[in-house]
Order: C-alpha cells, then sequence, then structure tokens
C-alpha cells in the first residue's frame, strides 16, 4: 500500500453497519471531503485488505468513467464477499456475475440486451398504470389513522412495477419481498449464525428465477424475463450464474432504491415543511424534487471498484489490486457541486447532477423509470393527503450499502 498523502487517523468505520444505525455519516463524510478525500480506510476483518474512500463528487464521476483503470469485474462491487470459509460459490457467482460487475465489452452487450425495456418509449407507457396503482395504494389507507408508511405504500410500487415488468406471479411476490428484505439488511447479514440461512435464501431466489426462466424457454411471452430467457450471445444462451445474477439484480436494484427515495422524500417533506408548502403551491416542481429526493437521500451508499494498475488521484498513489469505494452518499453533498448541500430544497436548480444512479458506464439502467416511481407517488400522495406525515423516529436497516428504512409511521 501506497503512503496515505491525506492522513487523519482512523476516524470512522465505514465497513461496519453499526456505524450506519442512524443513517449516513454525514458530519464524518464533510470532515473527509474537506481533509482527506482520498482516504485509506483500515478494515475491521482479518481476510481482508483495507480500501481508499472516495468521498468528492469530481473524483466519483472520475473513476466511474474510467472502467480501464478501476474495474467492476475485478473482484466485484462489494467491498467484501464474507469468509471465504463460508460463502457459497454460487452465490458468489451470481453476485458478481451480472452487468453490475462486468467492464467494456462484455457491460455493453448485456446492457443491450435488456435495454430495450427501460426504452424512453417502454417507461413512458408505464405512468398510466403506474399512476392507477399508486391511487389505488392511496385508497387503501384511506381512514387507516396511523400506519406505517414503507410497508404499506413505499415498498408496495416498486415491488408490484418489478413484478410486472418480469411477470412474476402474484402468488410469489410477497415471498420475492420478504427474501429481499432480508438479503439487503446488514444485521441479519453480518450475524454468523445467520450465515447458512443468507445462503439458503440465495438459492430460493435464484430457483424462483430459474424456474421463470424455464417456463418462458418454453411459453415465451412479453415480459422481461422472457427477453432475457430466450436471449442469445454469440450464439448461446446465457449461463446460469449471469441468470441468477440477472435475476437478483432485479428484484434488489429494481426494488430497494425506488422505495428506500420514497420513504426518504416523506421524511425530508415532514422535516422540511417550508419545502412541502412549496409543492403544494406549485406542483410543476415535483419533477425537480424528486431529483432533490435521489440527492438527499442516496439510496446506493457505496459502490467499489478495483484499480487495475498503479494510478493516481488527487495525488494520492494508489496501487494495483486496492479496493477504491465510491461514497454516493459523501459526493451528493459535495459543498462544491450543491451549495448549501446540507439543505433540502425542492427547487435546488442543480439537484439533477446527484449520483444517486451513479455516473459513467454503470448509470442504472432503471433510473427513469425509478424516477417516474417517486414523481407519480408524490403527485398523486400531495393530492390525496397534503398534510400526510411522519409521527415517529424511522426505523433504519443498519447497512453500510443501501439507506433503508422499514418502519415510518405516519398519519393522513
Amino acid at each position: 500500500m501506497a503512503e496515505p498523502i491525506y492522513d487523519i487517523g482512523q476516524i470512522c468505520n465505514l465497513d461496519s453497519y453499526e456505524f450506519f444505525k442512524e443513517g449516513q455519516p454525514h458530519k464524518i463524510f464533510t470532515r473527509l471531503r474537506n481533509e482527506a478525500p482520498i482516504y485509506w480506510h483500515e478494515e475491521q476483518l482479518d481476510f481482508e485488505p483495507g480500501f481508499w474512500a472516495i468521498t468528492k463528487h469530481e473524483d466519483i464521476i472520475r473513476i466511474s468513467k474510467d472502467p480501464q483503470t478501476f474495474s467492476s469485474a475485478r473482484g466485484g462491487h462489494l467491498l467484501t464477499m464474507g469468509d471465504p470459509k463460508v460463502v457459497d460459490p454460487t452465490a458468489v457467482a451470481a453476485i458478481i456475475g451480472n452487468m453490475i460487475g462486468m467492464d467494456p465489452p462484455e457491460h455493453q452487450i448485456y446492457r443491450k440486451m435488456v435495454s430495450p425495456g427501460f426504452s424512453p418509449k417502454a417507461i413512458r407507457a408505464m405512468e398510466d398504470d403506474i399512476r392507477k396503482k399508486v391511487k389505488e395504494l392511496l385508497e387503501n389507507v384511506s381512514g387507516k389513522g396511523q400506519f406505517n408508511f414503507v410497508t404499506e405504500i413505499a415498498e408496495q410500487l416498486p415491488l408490484w412495477v418489478l413484478c410486472e415488468m418480469m411477470g412474476i406471479e402474484e402468488s410469489q411476490r410477497q415471498r420475492v419481498r420478504d427474501l429481499v428484505n432480508d438479503l439487503t439488511d446488514a444485521s441479519i447479514n453480518s450475524n454468523p449464525e445467520n450465515s447458512m440461512q443468507v445462503w439458503v435464501n440465495y438459492m430460493e431466489l435464484f430457483k424462483m428465477g430459474r424456474d421463470i426462466i424455464e417456463e418462458r424457454r418454453k411459453n415465451p411471452t412479453d415480459d422481461l424475463m422472457s427477453l432475457v430467457a430466450n436471449t442469445k450471445v454469440e450464439g448461446e444462451g446465457l449461463p446460469p450464474e449471469l441468470l441468477d445474477g440477472f435475476f437478483l439484480l432485479m428484484v434488489i436494484a429494481g426494488n430497494e432504491t425506488t422505495r428506500n427515495t420514497i420513504t426518504g422524500g416523506m421524511l425530508a417533506l415532514t422535516e422540511n415543511p417550508k419545502e412541502r408548502q412549496k409543492l403544494l403551491k406549485d406542483p410543476s416542481l415535483i419533477a425537480n424534487a424528486t431529483e432533490e429526493m435521489l440527492r438527499w437521500v442516496s439510496p446506493v451508499i457505496y459502490f467499489r471498484r478495483t484499480a487495475t494498475k498503479d494510478t493516481e488521484i488527487r495525488g494520492q498513489m494508489i496501487q494495483e489490486g486496492e479496493k477504491v469505494a465510491m461514497w454516493y452518499g459523501a459526493a451528493n453533498r459535495d459543498e462544491e457541486i450543491f451549495e448549501g448541500g446540507q439543505k433540502f430544497r425542492v427547487d435546488r436548480e442543480n439537484a439533477n447532477k446527484h449520483l444517486a444512479f451513479g455516473a459513467g458506464q454503470h448509470l442504472c439502467l432503471g433510473n427513469q423509470l425509478g424516477k417516474l416511481q417517486i414523481r407519480v407517488m408524490f403527485e398523486e400522495l400531495l393530492k390525496a393527503y397534503p398534510d400526510m406525515h411522519s409521527v415517529s423516529d424511522p426505523v433504519r436497516v443498519p447497512s453500510n450499502f443501501l439507506d433503508a428504512i422499514s418502519d415510518l409511521q405516519v398519519i393522513s
């Protein structure tokens, strides 16, 4: 490891979910941006080396747009895959072996394969059905008084959209929801006593996807799973680990990020009533507010890259093979980009410069679909319940990867 030139001591434990129990550590992120933008972070795991923590918006864009130097495929996109003595190699292959864990040119081949399902035309065609579903969810909570916004509204919409796109049957949707919640809860994953159950859950999810793939090969339909099942690359069907990885990517990335931004958006409007009033007075601001919610929440907290050669950022030498972690929540409050970045403002002029969906070749394929769901949700919610607000502190899912809330009590 090269000698750190930004040496401010060990001031954080970004590899520990305990450090994120109260949400993202924005005070620490601010200090890192100002004092150690390229920060060497020791790891607590004896089977892992440390990593470089990157917290500046400009640097994260540079890394994201240079896959030749900073690889997604080498080592995967997570800081660790867990203790090699207990992890399941099948699950690891699927977690790493999807589009998030690919570099060019392979990445472009597979991204092009599924991109028709996320074209602007395809997304626009979903709006009426999404709006209808949102109205249905809002009608369902009429007269309920106090309820959990996450389970009744926020998680319901993206789960429904995802299952509709993929052709997942109604009878399986609750199980998908439960498996995804367990697999994204770091407190469950980090408990050694749960290690076997975690991998069992992965296997159950993969079997569900493989069963759908097998059915779509026999009886093709027009859903996304049928497209993937019957696609050939260089004359061959996709290998099992890529099919597993695609299903895993869709049910987690397509579900969690939108759900968590909707929940975080409701919390932000509760904590900033003047901003809510701006939206009630001028609903045309809701599209921009959607961007601000994504910036504010930063639902995916980090992604990792691995240096493929010795390189340098801000004068700091980074050696081949070293891990680089891009902290999106830190970049999205970078004062050099977002003036008053610690404030939530629905009319922020450059809110769309956020990195909530990443940047470069790995810019989230479903970013427009996510924005559509968030926008429609708040357009309809503020019309139906202009004063809906939270009445409890959020119960956060302890995770350094996803900024998630499992319980937010609201009244309308």
